[in-house]
């Protein structure tokens, strides 16, 4: 870029230093020509934790890159840093980008994580640029054939472009020892595009095969069938969902979803579905408001089985029903809903390159956590036709009947 080019892409793998380059090259360009920079991640939280607080194993702050000789004056709100020539380096948020309508004249841009950031942002500064000659670097991990995927196919065509794709196998970040753990716990797809910056589609998605799962569900039981219900409660703005599983089938019944009811009325529907499926074993959510009508379902006599929600927990219940989903053991319900929650779920990595599975926030998991907890430890096979004890004593109070009769 010294030579010229305006325009970089660097696809590089997780934990390589990409932001480490890119911000020591926005520093030194903000010297070579006075003007504004702006520095884009995906979020104001991720600008203000990935640069403006950053601070490497060394203990050496990223910020500190800069000679505190050479700065006039910082912005710790606005993520500001003017300096004594006269140029200003910010650091943006790409998701408040548009709500700000930011309307000054960058001359250089740097896009952070591009494969998760809106590109609604370079759209708006990519005109700019051409007028004033400005520069744009793009750095990112894959994240599928999506929009930065696109962008490095268009630049790898374009002359005018620089497009360099660095593995762990260039970078050479993580020893053997240490790519042997992350090995160890993570899975194979993101191994592949955290470290060896493949486009996998979907490699982030953490249910897959759901629309082979799927199926026109009723809500109607079968009284031969054998039930279990999960059971996910509502907090605050979230739906309680109660969720049939028969275990004859393996099919998942209709699920109920409601909210702002009164804990007496969700006591009261909890309990009219426990009769209604001949008494199963209900496993739900106990965490925090759960606990209170736990007990009062006990009290009552209902088969309740308490989970406790902890990272943990909450994983080993995902992770189960993912498997169950994978290898085509249950049908789901062909709910728009359903399905949609089951496809936001997540793998994220953090800094320090450790997964998690995550939901984007704002979006519900009601749905998700109570099938879960309705196949949550159901047998390897259907248990086949089942015919309850209440049903067999009022067959033999027939029978009995029938006999005194015909004695009569």
């Amino acid at each position: 870029m010294d030579s010229g080019c305006k325009r970089a892409i660097l696809v590089w793998n997780r934990r390589s230093g990409k932001d480490k380059v890119c911000f020591n090259y926005t520093v030194k360009k903000a010297f070579e020509r006075i003007g504004t920079y702006y520095y884009f991640l995906p979020t104001y939280s991720q600008a203000k934790k990935v640069i403006w607080d950053n601070i490497d194993n060394d203990g050496f702050r990223m910020l500190d890159h800069i000679p505190k000789e050479l700065i006039k004056n910082t912005n710790a709100t606005e993520l500001k840093i003017e300096l004594l020539n006269g140029s200003i380096i910010q650091l943006i948020g790409a998701d408040e980008f548009k709500k700000a309508g930011i309307g000054t004249n960058p001359v250089g841009v740097v896009f952070s994580e591009y494969s998760v950031t809106d590109p609604e942002a370079w759209r708006y500064v990519s005109p700019i640029l051409a007028v004033n000659g400005g520069w744009a670097v793009f750095n990112f991990t894959p994240r599928g054939q999506n929009h930065a995927w696109q962008l490095l196919q268009q630049a790898k065509d374009n002359e005018n472009w620089f497009t360099e794709i660095l593995t762990i196998n260039e970078t050479k970040v993580l020893s053997d020892e240490a790519l042997e753990e992350e090995r160890k716990m993570n899975p194979q797809d993101i191994i592949d595009q955290e470290y060896y910056c493949k486009f996998i589609e979907g490699a982030g998605a953490f249910f897959k095969r759901i629309h082979e799962c799927v199926y026109e569900a009723t809500d109607k039981e079968e009284v031969n069938h054998k039930y279990q219900i999960g059971l996910d409660l509502a907090k605050t703005m979230d739906y309680t969902v109660i969720t049939p599983f028969d275990l004859t089938t393996f099919k998942v019944l209709k699920q109920d979803r409601f909210n702002q009811i009164d804990y007496n009325l969700q006591k009261a529907k909890i309990e009219a579905s426990y009769l209604r499926f001949f008494k199963p074993l209900i496993n739900m959510d106990s965490t925090g408001v759960g606990e209170p009508i736990y007990d009062d379902l006990w009290q009552k006599g209902i088969r309740v089985n308490p989970y406790k929600f902890t990272e943990t927990s909450r994983r080993d219940l995902l992770v189960n029903l993912q498997l169950l989903l994978e290898q085509g053991k249950i049908k789901i319900p062909n709910d728009p809903n359903l399905i949609s929650e089951l496809q936001s779920f997540r793998y994220t990595v953090n800094e320090k390159g450790r997964t998690r599975i995550e939901v984007p926030e704002g979006l519900h998991d009601d749905m998700v956590f109570s099938l879960a907890l309705a196949v949550w430890q159901i047998p390897q096979n259907p248990t086949g036709i089942h015919t309850p004890l209440s049903h067999l004593l009022s067959r033999d109070l027939k029978d009995l009947q029938v006999k005194t009769t015909s004695y009569e």
